[in-house]
């Protein structure tokens, strides 16, 4: 930002930004959705690394944009979820749904998929259809 409303006063203090960025927000809303699965499966989200990345590559095939990708899992690697922030985000728009919500449903079906057990397992309160 430029301009006056940018300058350091007792509303910003020098070094701190008037707005986070949509990124800033999206790892925020990410780390606080994987802390509390963490709460809630410690030994479970132990076993996983969790990574964020802007958009996915795909092939020139693709049909489906996907929001999360998990890779590893071997008894050298831990799995690695990788959430996507560009689809989700857009997906969040143009459904209307929540951001939070989105991530954390995107977040627990990948879970439940790489450990291959129900949504339901990972988190009791999870409901495909809250909005």
């Amino acid at each position: 930002m430029l301009g006056p409303i940018s300058r350091p006063s007792s509303f910003a203090p020098r070094g701190l930004p008037l707005q986070r960025s949509a990124a800033a927000q999206f790892d925020e809303v990410v780390a606080i959705e994987v802390t509390r699965l963490e709460k809630r499966l410690p030994q479970v989200v132990a076993r996983v690394e969790f990574a964020i990345e802007d958009v996915p590559t795909l092939e020139l095939d693709a049909t489906e944009i996907p929001l999360t990708h998990a890779t590893g899992g071997t008894s050298h690697e831990p799995y690695r979820i990788v959430v996507f922030r560009r689809p989700i985000e857009l997906r969040a728009e143009r459904s209307g749904a929540g951001l939070a919500w989105l991530v954390r449903s995107a977040l627990v079906l990948e879970l439940a998929d790489v450990l291959a057990l129900s949504p339901e397992q990972i988190d009791p309160e999870f409901d495909t259809d809250e909005e």
